[in-house]
């Protein structure tokens, strides 16, 4: 489990729970070279599309935050149809409850289905598991779904965050809702851009405008940044770096914060 692979011989892999080309370069450049050596089909999944990543996803399943325990156990199901599993395996995958884990995790059957085809022929798999789920409350059952999957179908596991937990899997639960200004803890590719980064989407939800210096509370701590519009960015999630900040590692990545606006922007002070 986690071992090392050569990317001249994967040509299937399902990255998630991670911005993988700025939480691990190392790793996001075995795929591009995977892609453009070996034509591989890459599926990333995340709640925030990364143009880092248009070149080279084939597929991009957007979840929501929080949602990654119904993202896998939705994995498990669509991978391990087919599979020789042991009873209470099959009992456990066919008691989910498909129709309220796919609506709430915003991941179809349809795109499960997509995903599979596009494997036809493929020869080897890996299931890329990523640093945003190490402090998810149900990291432990995470770590199940994905020892399930792992024994029982052609995917080799990569995990950097989580260690393998066997044991009796556990009922999914609720799955949670991120509502409201929502940040995401992920430093850029420069160290020396502190700004927050939201699409305009996430501008006219918070009531700010690119430039503003805003205040962001989240965690009992208060912080203050400049607003940055990036047209890269879809949705309501802005990108907050940590570098120059204190984040305990032990929380998950996703925050509820609330954004409050300390000065227009310099264009709106000299109208």
């Amino acid at each position: 489990m986690g071992a090392m692979m050569n990317s001249k011989n994967v040509d299937v892999f399902i990255v998630l729970g991670t911005r993988i080309a700025t939480s691990n370069p190392d790793l996001y450049n075995t795929l591009r070279v995977a892609s453009k050596e070996n034509n591989a089909k890459i599926v990333y999944a995340h709640p925030i599309e990364d143009v880092a990543m248009k070149n080279i996803a084939t597929q991009f399943m957007k979840y929501e935050p929080g949602s990654e325990e119904g993202v896998l156990a939705l994995l498990a199901f669509y991978l391990l149809r087919d599979a020789d599993l042991s009873e209470d395996e099959r009992v456990f995958l066919n008691d989910l409850d498909l129709g309220y884990l796919e609506a709430e995790s915003n991941i179809g059957e349809e795109e499960f289905i997509e995903m599979i085809q596009s494997f036809t022929n493929s020869k080897s798999k890996t299931l890329i598991i990523g640093d945003d789920v190490i402090a998810h409350n149900r990291a432990e059952n995470i770590a199940k779904l994905c020892s399930l999957i792992e024994r029982n179908s052609e995917f080799s596991l990569r995990v950097s965050s989580i260690s393998e937990t066997v044991g009796e899997l556990e009922e999914i639960e609720e799955l949670p809702e991120f509502n409201g200004c929502v940040i995401y803890h992920s430093n850029p590719l420069d160290n020396s851009d502190n700004s927050l980064r939201g699409s305009a989407q996430f501008a006219r939800a918070a009531k700010i405008s690119d430039g503003d210096f805003i205040s962001i509370s989240f965690d009992g701590q208060t912080i203050n940044r400049e607003f940055k519009v990036d047209n890269d960015l879809k949705g309501t999630i802005a990108l907050n770096p940590t570098f120059d900040i204190s984040v305990d590692t032990r929380r998950y990545k996703f925050e509820r914060s609330e954004i409050n606006k300390i000065n227009q922007n310099s264009e709106s002070n000299n109208e």
